[in-house]
């Protein structure tokens, strides 16, 4: 019981820190998607 306690522990804390990374490298929809330099 006291492993399962764990991974789930483990499981939450990793989950946290992806948030955070993919927070930190997604970009806002208006600087990803802005065409301001490409002409068609």
């Amino acid at each position: 019981m006291k492993a399962f306690l764990l991974a789930c522990v483990c499981a939450v804390v990793l989950a946290l820190v992806a948030v955070e990374g993919l927070n930190v490298v997604q970009k806002p929809v208006s600087v990803a998607f802005s065409t301001s330099a490409v002409r068609l």
